[in-house]
């Protein structure tokens, strides 16, 4: 039987994303190389390997290495493992062996003490290893002892040298993985918690509700330190699920299930008891944002997942959020192709930001390390949008409401060739000064009929002869030629009119 043969025959590689056996490798040139996964599976434990003869030795060591002498830990030994199995970092799936989250907790390299004895310390019982480690240091004994369940046990300990340290508890300060940074992992959905009684899942969104709310900010708001992710362009949407059932829901509490059925399947073939998520549905493809997309059949959309709030039982509100973005990137492992976790966006902001004009995104959001999540609108989060300009021009008005003195929204139009085309309307950036002052000046232009093609009928438009230009700032342009997220910046009183065409970036 070869090395790799017990490794191969336990797993299922058209399912678990490790990575499958192959021949054991010669002997190259270089160091040995080992490495300690904390693999959560039906119990949290460290997985010992150290390369030995083309392959990865292991042992499984349930409470972890210690750097006290005194302390001797049980080291069970398990199948050979490939090479590439160094590198392999994730979460094994629901069902298949060792199924749980398995993070790469140390590495480095290592020899024996003499040097060049690995094979032959192994068969006798007794490896005395020098670690050069992330974590791992100096010189630890494997020594091997009774049989535990049929496998051969061994005791991992570290050795009396000047790296031993009794007080430094290696397992609890550096819980860490040395790839990822993550720290929190989750087991094995156990096959009870599927079957257990759940509530619906409305009621667990009721029980987190309402949805965290991000603050608009500019770009020197955002702390150094903060965590940034693309600002997504579409439905906000909180999923329940419980189950085996899901509720898809707006910010506002519409249902959003029957208009994106298919990100409601997809929730569904999530292995989980109950969760509650948060993100946003958005337009896959063409790198920019593309909100109208959600308007079409469907076959682009995704759903993008920021943020998790309740899982099997546990609100998880109150965690900070690295801890819950981690419980999330588990529970997202293997997910079908519709959910995904939201892309976070390498610092700093001045850097991402340019990032997000290339890509055409609409902004960034900016993260407090260490927040929990709040059922209201907070600083805790940012919101910094990327906000195009346009001059355009004014071709009437609504009033305010209520009789007030004052314009609500200027109606704007751009140039095309020797007409006038609607380009949508513009309600926010004013002043009450500025309001009673734009009226003022629209009011002797006034005109029964728009001047602009495409012009929609409007009750209490007012509409004008085109003498002013208004500059706006504003997210997009819409498939129909409208400004999408537009606020109003000031009048461009060096600017006709006629001057006003419409502005798109290259490319598009």
């Amino acid at each position: 039987m070869g090395k790799l043969d017990v490794y191969d025959a336990k797993r299922d590689f058209h399912v678990t994303p490790e990575p499958p056996g192959d021949r054991p490798r010669p002997r190259r040139a270089g160091p040995l190389t080992f490495m300690i996964h904390k693999h959560h599976a039906r119990r949290l434990h460290y997985d010992l390997r150290l390369e030995l003869d083309g392959v990865l030795a292991s042992w499984s060591v349930p409470k972890g290495p210690s750097y006290d002498p005194a302390v001797k830990r049980l080291a069970v030994e398990t199948e050979d493992h490939p090479l590439a199995y160094g590198g392999f970092e994730g979460r094994i799936p629901d069902g298949e062996y060792g199924a749980g989250d398995s993070l790469i907790w140390d590495r480095g390299t290592w020899d024996t003490v003499p040097p060049g004895q690995a094979a032959q310390q192994k068969r006798k019982g007794h490896i005395e290893a020098e670690l050069s480690g992330e974590k791992l240091r100096g010189r630890w004994h494997l020594v091997r002892t009774r049989g535990e369940g049929g496998k051969p046990a061994w005791l991992f300990f570290k050795a009396k040298d000047d790296a031993a340290d009794a007080r430094f508890d290696v397992v609890g300060e550096r819980p860490e993985s040395v790839v990822s940074g993550r720290r929190v992992t989750r087991g094995p959905v156990a096959a009870k918690t599927l079957r257990a009684a759940h509530p619906p899942p409305v009621d667990l969104l009721l029980r987190v509700w309402p949805p965290m709310l991000a603050t608009l900010a500019t770009e020197a708001e955002v702390h150094p330190g903060d965590r940034l992710e693309v600002k997504y362009d579409g439905f906000r949407a909180l999923a329940g699920l419980s189950g085996g059932k899901v509720s898809l829901q707006s910010r506002n509490g519409l249902d959003l299930g029957p208009r994106f059925p298919a990100v409601a399947a997809a929730l569904g073939h999530l292995v989980v008891g109950e969760a509650v998520l948060d993100g946003e549905v958005v337009a896959s493809g063409g790198g920019g944002s593309a909100f109208e997309a959600l308007h079409g059949d469907g076959s682009r959309v995704v759903y993008a997942v920021f943020d998790l709030l309740w899982l099997d039982g546990e609100d998880l509100r109150a965690r900070p959020l690295e801890e819950r973005r981690e419980l999330l990137e588990s529970l997202l492992a293997g997910a079908p192709p519709l959910l995904r976790l939201a892309e976070e966006v390498e610092g700093p902001v001045r850097k991402a930001l340019a990032r997000a004009r290339r890509e055409g995104w609409e902004g960034l959001v900016a993260k407090r390390p260490g927040s929990r999540y709040e059922g209201r609108r907070s600083r805790a989060w940012l919101k910094v949008k990327l906000l195009g300009g346009q001059e355009l021009a004014v071709v009437g008005y609504t009033p305010l409401k209520g009789g007030a003195a004052g314009i609500g929204a200027l109606l704007l139009a751009v140039r095309e060739g020797r007409r006038f085309v609607y380009a949508g309307k513009v309600g926010t950036g004013y002043t009450e000064a500025v309001r009673r002052e734009l009226q003022r000046r629209l009011d002797p232009d006034r005109i029964d009929a728009p001047a602009a093609e495409g012009a929609p009928r409007m009750r209490d438009a007012r509409w004008v002869t085109p003498r002013l230009v208004a500059e706006v700032a504003f997210t997009e342009w819409t498939s129909d030629g409208r400004l999408r997220h537009p606020s109003f910046k000031g009048l461009r009183d060096d600017k006709r009119p006629e001057e006003a065409v419409r502005e798109r970036p290259r490319g598009r």
